[in-house]
């Protein structure tokens, strides 16, 4: 790609940047194929942490020199990164299948492999010189995390074969390749329209054709649900001691959806007895996908998901209206704090998701004119993270900045004492909303994120003082309540109920704002300035 091109599909000023929170990139891959996986991984990832047609400077240097293009899409969640390559090769069929699939072969799947080995390497040993740009101006938004926890996960994208495949297979099936893990290396070669480990002495790298890409990826459409197939897929079809056996891909994903673990909270592809070990050879027939789409709880669940999306829509609202100038003023959040606590909302499972959207959902329809109501959302699990909804009216204030700066404030007194909500949770997200009801223009959110291992009995004496000096969670004003719908719902599920939510309704007896306000104010104007304390520190 030259620079000209790169520019031409950046349509947003130097200035218009700026005022991102984050400098988002606006690439959309310079093909169809590119714009296909852009579209699915920011289905998946959202724009904030999957980006398309990444550089490197590797030959560029003082402005001169020709860049290199790392990846043709690249994830960056967490301690997670995803490193796609996506190719697109005309599969010859006017030539003998034993002639036509080699050279498909060795263009689409063994020089995707190349690449992405060669830019693993590359984020592993400079992990800062990855950009957004084809002139390399541009860092990434999230930085390529270092260390060596990281995980990376090496997908192919190829394209091209379906047609081939669905003639070998006499018109059966959905196109995608054969899974053999038997056939390994050049053995490939004679073995048509199926895939194994093209480089077993190597880094896994997960083949995907046209069809599985967009089956796996619409199917599995959030971060966590996609990272645990793949994790999950590496390890059933990694291991060289062991065939795995499969008619596409298509039947993987149906057994994995439909199987359980122990627990019922985890999805495997074997559901194997306790003390039998592990076989060595793993047969899927075609049955899986047609069963499941079959069956009437996946087509309830998918009914049920609807109202997941509007959760996906928040996190995006987030990244489209987030105001640096804003953040700074209220809550001296940085970039980075920011980022962990949208990525702390994106890294729920769309199961998930719908509960959290049924919880905010009915909190907005519940609460009154004037009224202030809270919401924590959490299931009693260690180690998950509880959610903490504020709906809150505007009343006094004579601004809307004021009025938001208080209740940044009020939330975060609320987000504090929900610790005794939740006493086995370290982690806690709070978001605040207008009340409905009002009689003004515009709208805003906010958002502020908790995280501490440990309490000592004197700050939580302090919490408990808190919420008795501002009247949250009082007994007998929260009401709790279970969330009887399965993933895949049964018939008797068909109307959700919101899972252990603690609603608290709050109508401030007259006076008692201008009370609460100064005090909040206080304790804003003490935590501003801790926090500039610390960055004073900081620098060198």
């Amino acid at each position: 790609m030259s620079n000209n091109e790169s520019d031409a599909a950046d349509p947003l000023t130097i200035a218009e940047r700026e005022k991102r929170f984050f400098d988002l990139g606006e690439a959309n891959g310079v093909n169809e194929s590119e714009r296909i996986l852009t579209k699915l991984c920011q289905r998946s990832f959202l724009r904030l942490w999957s980006q398309t047609n990444v550089f490197t400077d590797e030959g560029f240097k003082d402005g001169k020199g020709g860049t290199k293009e790392l990846t043709d899409a690249l994830v960056i969640f967490g301690k997670d990164v995803i490193i796609f390559s996506d190719k697109h090769v005309t599969f010859q069929h006017d030539r003998e299948l034993d002639v036509a699939w080699p050279r498909w072969y060795r263009r689409a799947v063994l020089e995707s492999c190349k690449q992405l080995h060669g830019a693993k390497a590359w984020l592993v040993r400079f992990p800062h010189r990855a950009f957004l740009d084809a002139k390399c101006t541009r860092r990434l938004p999230i930085a390529v995390p270092a260390g060596r926890d990281i995980r990376f996960h090496l997908i192919a994208v190829t394209r091209g074969s379906r047609d081939a495949a669905v003639k070998l297979a006499g018109g059966e099936g959905q196109g995608s390749l054969f899974i053999n893990t038997g056939i390994k290396g050049k053995d490939h070669e004679k073995a048509p329209l199926a895939i194994g480990l093209p480089e077993p002495n190597k880094a896994f790298v997960h083949v995907f054709d046209e069809v599985s890409i967009e089956l796996v990826m619409q199917e599995l459409d959030t971060a966590l649900d996609f990272l645990d197939y793949l994790k999950a897929r590496e390890e059933l079809l990694g291991q060289p001691e062991r065939t795995v056996v499969a008619p596409g891909e298509e039947e993987l994903l149906a057994a994995y959806l439909s199987t359980m673990d122990a627990t019922a909270t985890r999805h495997i592809f074997l559901n194997l007895p306790p003390g039998n070990g592990q076989p060595d050879m793993v047969m899927f027939d075609g049955t899986h996908h047609a069963r499941l789409h079959n069956e009437p709880s996946y087509r309830r669940k998918k009914l049920a998901d609807g109202i997941s999306y509007a959760w996906d829509r928040l996190i995006d609202h987030f990244l489209d209206y987030g105001d640096p100038r804003e953040h700074a003023a209220f809550g001296l959040q940085s970039p980075a704090e920011t980022e962990e606590g949208l990525r702390l909302l994106a890294a729920e499972s769309r199961y998930r998701r719908r509960q959290l959207a049924q919880a905010l959902q009915g909190a907005l329809q519940r609460v009154e004119p004037g009224m202030r109501l809270s919401r924590v959302v959490n299931t009693e699990v260690a180690g998950e993270t509880v959610f903490v909804f504020l709906v809150m009216p505007m009343r006094g204030e004579a601004t809307y900045a004021e009025y938001r700066q208080y209740r940044l404030a009020v939330l975060h007194a609320y987000v504090q004492t929900a610790r005794l909500q939740a006493p086995q949770a370290t982690t806690f997200v709070g978001i605040a909303l207008d009340n409905p009801h009002k009689d003004y223009k515009g709208s805003a959110e906010d958002m502020f994120v908790l995280r501490k291992d440990h309490w000592t009995e004197t700050e939580l004496t302090e919490l408990e003082h808190q919420q008795k000096e501002f009247g949250f969670w009082k007994p007998g004003r929260v009401e709790r309540s279970r969330h009887r719908q399965d993933e895949f719902p049964t018939a008797s599920q068909a109307i959700p109920i919101k899972r252990m939510s603690s609603s608290h309704r709050v109508q401030p007896p007259k006076g008692s704002d201008d009370n609460a306000r100064r005090k909040a104010d206080k304790r804003r104007k003490k935590a501003q300035q801790a926090s500039q304390r610390a960055n004073r520190k900081k620098k060198p």
